[in-house]
């Protein structure tokens, strides 16, 4: 998992297993619920796991209780890092943090499926986690199971702001309801990640927001979380920045969704975007790539020079409310992130002028 430069930070988790039909309830996404005692052993193990890969920047370790759009994440940070000189995963030394299960919920699977959980998490850079709870922000962190034997492994992890986490129903159980493609929703549940994917590469390639994504959603001030801005390159230096060409495509790749229906029937979901970023320079106008020490995204790809295009690939972990029909003056509302960059970028070196 990659570390939020603050002092203090909350990161929450809901739990997902298979689920009877009864009673429901509504209940916030922000306070303590029950069989906590058998969730935090899950939160605690990955915890320590965790830290101890961060500590050892170990892509071994962290791939026993990471995988999916996280451990691509992160194995890619590790990976630069390393080149990047760093011993850890904060640089030089490493200091841990503690983790404390917030909620655990359960919701219906498929009878293919193993469960899944998606957890309410506190989390703090001390071994005391007495002030976890003040931070504005929760994780929203989805574990899973490959196998009955298997360990829980985190897939996907957010950063969520706790003020916009809508209410979800919750049957007898704290089992919650998955919502179905026939639900009545701003968005059909289906057609959700299309939707952002459409939205976000509006914006990176025209500057122009919608589909409910606001500027607050891409500034870097933002105390929990922020989209990042792809209308340049944030991977290449200002001066070359300004002398090239670039565009940002979004894709949603096949189905991988999290969802949870809320208590006024809108729905909280977790879904993996694909970012393709390119940059170009003019005609006859090459630029170079170079590696500097204590940079990681430096090594994001060979270094060379007479480039005219390269191709960065990322990831964005996207947490979405999908308010429902009734509420038709409400429209979806990005709630908390996770993205980076991955590694198997491409070059391509400019023609000679005689070409």
């Amino acid at each position: 998992m990659l570390l939020l430069p603050a002092t203090v930070i909350s990161m929450g988790a809901l739990c997902l297993a298979a689920c009877g039909q009864a009673s429901s309830s509504s209940i916030e996404l922000t306070a303590a619920n029950t069989r906590k005692d058998s969730f935090s052993v899950i939160v605690d193990q990955y915890s320590k796991a965790n830290n101890q890969a961060n500590e050892l920047l170990s892509i071994v370790r962290q791939n026993d209780d990471e995988q999916g759009t996280a451990a691509a994440i992160d194995d890619a940070d590790f990976r630069l890092s390393r080149d990047a000189g760093y011993q850890t995963a904060q640089g030089t030394s490493y200091q841990p943090f503690y983790e404390e299960l917030d909620r655990a919920v359960s919701v219906g699977t498929t009878k293919k499926s193993y469960p899944r959980l998606l957890v309410t998490v506190d989390a703090q850079y001390t071994s005391n986690p007495s002030k976890a709870n003040d931070s504005a922000c929760r994780f929203l962190g989805v574990f899973a199971k490959n196998s009955h034997s298997a360990p829980w492994r985190v897939t996907d992890e957010p950063t969520v702001t706790k003020s916009l986490l809508p209410k979800v129903e919750i049957a007898v159980g704290n089992q919650g309801i998955i919502p179905s493609r026939t639900s009545s929703l701003s968005i059909p549940i289906t057609r959700l990640a299309k939707y952002y994917s459409l939205a976000l590469t509006t914006y990176f390639q025209e500057g122009v927001l919608s589909r409910g994504l606001k500027q607050a959603d891409f500034s870097t001030a933002a105390k929990c979380w922020s989209l990042p801005q792809l209308s340049t390159n944030p991977y290449v230096s200002p001066s070359s920045s300004q002398r090239l060409a670039t565009s940002a495509v979004v894709t949603a790749p096949s189905p991988h969704m999290v969802a949870l229906t809320t208590a006024n029937g809108g729905a909280l979901a977790v879904f993996t975007l694909h970012v393709d970023l390119i940059s170009s320079s003019g005609k006859n106008s090459a630029f170079t790539w170079s590696h500097r020490a204590t940079d990681p995204d430096s090594y994001l790809l060979p270094a060379a020079s007479g480039l005219h295009s390269i191709q960065i690939p990322l990831l964005f972990d996207i947490a979405v409310y999908d308010p429902p029909v009734a509420a038709s003056k409400v429209a979806p509302r990005v709630v908390g992130s996770y993205w980076g960059p991955l590694l198997g970028g491409t070059e391509t070196h400019q023609a000679p002028l005689d070409a």
